[in-house]
């Protein structure tokens, strides 16, 4: 793993543990086990680091969701693929989902890194305006669509993890069809 890698991971690691406020550039730097130096070499700043960790997790999440991307399929099965990826990438990647939890919306993410999103997640985006079109979905606003689903997946499985709740394939499906079914049109036979 790269000295960048290592120090994006124990800022994924502090930051979630410990909080912005409570994670300081050399405490950092030991979690990496590399000198305070070598982090000020890749970032000028705590805030340029959480920036850049941000985008490394949704990078991190748009990569994984590809490998599961089914372009061929209907829109009905590409979507649900994409739903059910997203919802493994959360239970595999707890770190990742919690730090995408707790800072997704902070003030500490600049604009400037969430339209970068936008390029990160452009098949997707793409894949829900072509289904608008083809007449599958409602007449939902995209990429609206694709947060409103996705934070009521990421709440609930917040909720399942703070319970020690099991999230098992059964209850997977389950909240794949309930999200189908809220934004599929009414008139879609395919």
């Amino acid at each position: 793993m790269s000295k960048r890698a290592q120090i994006l991971e124990a800022g994924i690691r502090l930051f979630v543990e410990r909080g912005l406020q409570g994670t300081s550039m050399s405490l950092l730097a030991k979690e990496a086990n590399v000198a305070t130096g070598s982090v000020y070499n890749y970032f000028e700043s705590k805030e340029q680091l959480i920036n850049e960790i941000f985008l490394y997790v949704k990078q991190k999440e748009a990569d994984f969701l590809l490998e599961n991307h089914k372009p061929d399929s209907s829109y009905e099965e590409a979507i649900k693929a994409l739903l059910r990826a997203g919802i493994r990438f959360m239970l595999d990647n707890c770190l990742y989902f919690r730090f995408s939890h707790l800072y997704g919306f902070s003030s500490a993410i600049e604009d400037q890194t969430r339209e970068k999103l936008h390029i990160v997640f452009e098949p997707f985006i793409k894949l829900y305006q072509d289904a608008k079109a083809a007449g599958v979905l409602k007449n939902i606003r995209i990429p609206d669509v694709n947060i409103q689903i996705y934070g009521g997946f990421s709440y609930f499985i917040h909720w399942q993890f703070v319970n020690h709740n099991t999230v098992d394939e059964q209850l997977i499906e389950e909240m794949i069809e309930f999200a189908w079914d809220a934004i599929k049109s009414p008139t879609n036979t395919l």
